[in-house]
């Protein structure tokens, strides 16, 4: 190891450049993995969210498709249906600028069925909704942190003021942004007393799951079905598109880095060619002269990839400070272990992979004539 860092100190400012390489493509690949792993975790808990839950909605995808209470009953009528809980969704406020996160949405549920929407999601403080609520709601603890809202508070929604009555505890997913109303409630403010946004089904038997989904589409007309594990395969392989995208222009730059590690590599090659032919004439192995040089290009790949990886964490530190706000206090960029791990090792094994080349091409150096070559 010693050898291999009087080695590369040797060319100090060229060495410098090289790690320089590997750590701007780490950096990137930190950040644009960062925000990968949340969404990767919003999709996680999405899933865990839907439990057992099948969802119709509208076959069309536009703002103004809705169901209405006729296709609920339709599903009520269907054999091994446990509950239907219809839902309706409002925008809390009108869209202004640029924001990141889920934007806050009113949820109007039927009040006995608040606290059985999402399986497992659970109060933080205060109460679920009960019959007889109007102008009550249950809200995210997003939402909660960004307006510093406590039970008590009011927050106002179409010329009227809800109470707050319950918050949730964080799920880092759709339900810490919303605003939980009495369908009845929102249903009155958007003067449409029919109009379903969504329908949650829940089976008696958990294994029927796909058996009455497969009822739902024969019986109700134009309407999108999805089973929790449809859902999930949706939701990602969306994702992989997304991540192809978003870390697609960082690995392009840890790839970059990666030739300049073959460019320096090459240039050491050249320079030791008496070192070489040397060790050479007094018994190394070709296999011994490449793995040298394959280790020392790994360790130039580690140096980048580690201090790549402390840089990044540290900006993505600095961007979660910056949008903390409109986040509600959650985290958009997610420096997970499995993240630092992939990044370090990509990185060491990128430098192992570009020291191949140069690496063979010092095992085959004839030791005489490396020899004649002054050191």
């Amino acid at each position: 190891m010693g050898e291999i860092l009087r080695n590369m100190a040797r060319r100090k400012l060229r060495t410098t450049l090289t790690i320089v390489g590997i750590v701007i493509g780490i950096l990137a690949l930190t950040v644009m993995g960062s925000m990968s792993e949340y969404f990767n975790t919003l999709i996680d808990n999405a899933i865990t969210l839907l439990g057992n839950n099948i969802v119709v909605t509208p076959e069309s995808n536009d703002f103004e498709s809705v169901l209405t209470t006729v296709d609920e009953r339709r599903v009520r009528r269907i054999g091994g249906v446990k509950e239907v809980v219809p839902i309706a969704n409002d925008t809390l406020e009108e869209f202004s600028g640029i924001s990141f996160g889920i934007p806050a949405v009113v949820y109007g549920v039927p009040p006995e069925h608040s606290g059985t929407l999402f399986p497992s999601v659970t109060l933080k403080e205060g109460r679920w909704l009960q019959r007889g609520d109007d102008y009550q709601a249950v809200v995210g603890s997003q939402l909660a942190k960004k307006r510093k809202l406590a039970l008590g508070s009011v927050i106002p929604y179409r010329d009227h003021e809800l109470t707050v009555v319950g918050i949730l505890n964080e799920t880092q997913t759709t339900p810490d942004n919303i605003v939980m109303v009495s369908l009845e409630t929102v249903r009155r403010l958007l003067k449409a007393p029919d109009i379903i946004a969504a329908i949650y089904v829940l089976p008696e038997d958990p294994a029927t799951v796909d058996l009455i989904a497969q009822r739902i589409r024969e019986t109700v007309d134009n309407v999108q079905v999805y089973t929790p594990a449809e859902a999930a395969a949706q939701a990602q392989q969306a994702l992989a598109v997304f991540n192809v995208i978003l870390v697609g222009g960082a690995v392009l730059a840890v790839f970059v880095g990666g030739l300049a590690v073959i460019n320096t590599m090459i240039m050491s090659v050249n320079e030791r060619r008496h070192e070489i032919g040397l060790k050479k004439a007094v018994g190394a192995s070709d296999g011994e002269i490449v793995r040298e040089f394959v280790f020392e290009s790994a360790v130039i790949g580690f140096l980048g990839g580690a201090i790549g990886l402390l840089l990044g964490w540290g900006l993505a530190s600095l961007l979660n400070l910056a949008t903390s706000e409109a986040m509600g206090g959650s985290s958009i960029f997610n420096v997970t272990p499995r993240l630092m791990i992939i990044a370090v090792a990509f990185a060491v094994v990128l430098g192992m992979i570009a020291g191949l080349y140069p690496a063979w091409n010092a095992a085959r150096l004839d030791p005489v004539k490396a020899l004649r070559v002054d050191s």
